[in-house]
């Protein structure tokens, strides 16, 4: 009560104006809101023919008032002030662009303008009474109560709710936006809105610690942001006139942008606003084929649902951006990490798209506990919808200014949409590393994983390399280097060689199967000459095959694809591949084993790495120079005819 009297006490006057050539809103003076108004109820009819020029109508004289359509009831609540709403031209306006309907403006400023807010609240029911005279004849030209839908705010919601009453709960539907709560709260179900007061009863909360009511009224309360405080209004009672409706009049602007085509606001039903913050309620409760509740003007989609419960009542939480038309787009997030030890803080989560839009959440209304290999869901909110998100990125804090900073481990993270199920989810998990540091971040993944997993890490190794090298996709170096570190120099050599010629011949097999015709037509100019240099070295082909594998002149993965179409025996295939790439692989192999026991950048140029560096390379070299020291004798390297011989090249 001593917030409404603040509020009061703030208004400055607003001038009379009664030179109007359309009936409208009824404007008082704050001068009339000290001396007191008599009760006056006006109602002003729109229809789409008269949208902007309202038509006055009463019990006797119902105006273009078409009975066989739904009318809807608009009725306001308190006016402090005397100044008509400001947006009650919004409200009839997207009301009429929804549905070809009758919309009445219960405009009963005369009564409700007053500093005394219970002499407005007394008046409640003589307004009802004057209401049921006119639904009274309406229903003698054949309306039906099923079609009336009454829309109340504030003290308005209770009004609905007492005209419902008079007719036994047989009204079609009423919408309580932020209904009065000073003089209400705690009242028995005769003395204020109830779900039995009309056939659907919606209600949206929005100030419930001062100006709206506390407890679920309908068969349905929405709670934006928990009810409470509402994201843009002000805090502090700096902000003005705002700071003391900006909260209650939220529900009406949230109201309005459901009559928008932008924004559909989807609410979650949940026993608290804590359970739908923490992602517990996020399926509805209901079947996948029914969709969540909408709030606003398409809430009495999910009548016939909650006509099915026992008791057929519930509540709906969401949250809401600061601006119109205030919706915000739900994802849930999943999350294992990796840390030893138990880390508790909050995330942010940032989504980028192609365009370089941008968009993030912040979920930080509790602390999160991330154990290792634990999943934690969450719920994240974001302000716009990207469609096609080309990156993600996570900060973690722990919310401390002089303590430690802490790193949150990754294993996984996986992003759905809520409000578009049917996008493929965004996903980030063991992934192929595209650079050293990404190579050392999941080579100290996997191996701290190994200690407890051994065999489905080997598993996991194994099949990466396989699928890379069946399907011929580049980038075996990095997991050669990461053998090196997971499994040991020589472990990961025999590894990396087994998997190589094992991966290649694979390759080999399904080019042959499937892919000749493919190869011969995307790569002529590469097959044709390649060709002649395997009819040149018919006689010596393993040691050709393994020159080309120690000096790649055709890349690895195309002379994987064109060996069937070469002609070349797949065992000294198999076998040129094993004993070709040792070199390759050991010098892989050797830099990921010493990179992974390096701590820091410094080490990386101490004598021992240099030494040990300078050693692999020494050695890796001696196949290959045995090789070419081969190949200048034996090998036709250059040339189209079988007289083209290196040495023949030397002496000309």
């Amino acid at each position: 009560m001593l917030r409404i009297y603040v509020f009061i006490s703030l208004m400055c006057l607003v001038r009379s104006d009664t030179d109007e050539t359309c009936p409208s809103f009824t404007r008082l003076s704050f001068h009339s809101a000290v001396v007191g108004t008599k009760l006056n109820v006006k109602l002003m009819l729109y229809t789409r023919r008269n949208l902007t020029c309202a038509q006055t109508i009463n019990s006797t004289v119902l105006g273009n008032l078409n009975v066989t359509k739904k009318t809807t009831f608009i009725v306001h609540g308190f006016r402090p002030t005397g100044s008509p709403p400001v947006w009650i031209g919004d409200l009839v306006e997207g009301l009429l662009s929804v549905e070809d309907m009758n919309v009445v403006v219960v405009d009963w400023n005369r009564g409700a303008t007053t500093v005394m807010y219970h002499h407005a609240s007394s008046r409640t029911k003589d307004v009802a009474n004057i209401l049921k005279e006119f639904i009274d004849q309406m229903l003698a030209e054949g309306a039906s109560l099923e079609d009336i839908y009454m829309i109340g705010v504030s003290l308005g919601a209770h009004i609905s709710g007492f005209v419902g009453k008079m007719y036994d709960g047989q009204l079609g539907r009423i919408t309580g936006l932020d209904p009065a709560g000073p003089l209400f709260n705690g009242k028995p179900p005769e003395d204020r809105l109830d779900p039995t007061d009309a056939q659907f009863v919606d209600v949206i909360h929005s100030d419930t610690d001062a100006l709206g009511y506390k407890e679920s009224l309908g068969n349905i309360d929405f709670y934006p942001n928990g009810g409470l405080d509402q994201p843009g209004c002000p805090k502090t009672i700096f902000g003005g006139l705002q700071y003391f409706k900006c909260d209650h009049q939220r529900s009406i602007y949230l109201y309005l942008s459901s009559l928008r085509e932008n924004c559909t606001i989807t609410a979650y039903p949940c026993d608290s606003y804590r359970d739908y913050r923490n992602g517990k309620c996020v399926s509805c409760g209901i079947p996948q084929k029914e969709s969540c509740p909408i709030l606003g003007y398409y809430a009495d989609h999910w009548k016939d649902y909650l006509k099915e419960k026992s008791p057929p009542v519930t509540k709906a939480f969401f949250d809401t951006a600061e601006e119109k038309p205030f919706c915000i787009y739900h994802y849930f997030v999943d999350i294992i990490t990796w840390n030893k030890n138990v880390r508790r803080g909050s995330i942010t989560i940032k989504l980028r798209d192609k365009a370089g839009s941008t968009t993030e959440s912040k979920i930080d209304h509790e602390p999160a506990t991330f154990q290792k290999y634990h999943q934690v869901s969450l719920l994240a909110r974001f302000n716009q919808d990207l469609d096609k998100v080309a990156a993600i990125s996570l900060m973690f804090s722990t919310g401390s200014v002089v303590g430690p900073k802490y790193k949150l481990r990754i294993l996984r993270m996986k992003l759905r949409s809520l409000a578009n199920p049917e996008r493929p989810q965004l996903c980030r998990s063991l992934w192929f590393p595209s650079d050293l540091a990404e190579l050392r971040e999941l080579s100290e993944v996997l191996r701290d994983y190994r200690k407890e997993h051994q065999a489905y890490v080997f598993l996991l190794f194994c099949s990466a390399y396989l699928y890379k090298q069946c399907f011929a996709i580049p980038g075996s170096s990095f997991l050669n280097v990461l053998a090196g570190a997971l499994f040991g120099p020589w472990l990961g050599l025999l590894l990396c060689c087994v998997l190589t010629s094992v991966g290649a011949t694979c390759c080999y097999l399904l080019s042959s199967m499937f892919g000749k015709q493919l190869v011969v037509s995307y790569f002529p100019d590469k097959v044709a000459p390649l060709q002649r240099k395997v009819e040149e070295n018919r006689n010596s082909l393993f040691f050709f095959l393994l020159f080309l594998r120690l000096f790649p002149m055709t890349p690895n993965w195309f002379l994987n694809l064109s060996a069937p179409i070469l002609n070349i025996p797949m065992a000294q295939f198999f076998f040129s591949v094993l004993i070709g790439l040792i070199p390759y692989n050991f010098i892989c192999v050797q830099t990921g084993s010493i990179l992974s026991t390096l701590t820091s950048l410094d080490a990386l140029f101490s004598w021992g790495t240099v030494f040990k560096l300078l050693a692999i390379a020494l050695v890796a070299l001696v196949p290959g120079t045995l090789i070419k020291k081969f190949s200048q004798k034996d090998l036709h390297l250059n040339g189209t005819s079988n007289a083209n011989h290196l040495n023949s090249r030397k002496h000309t």
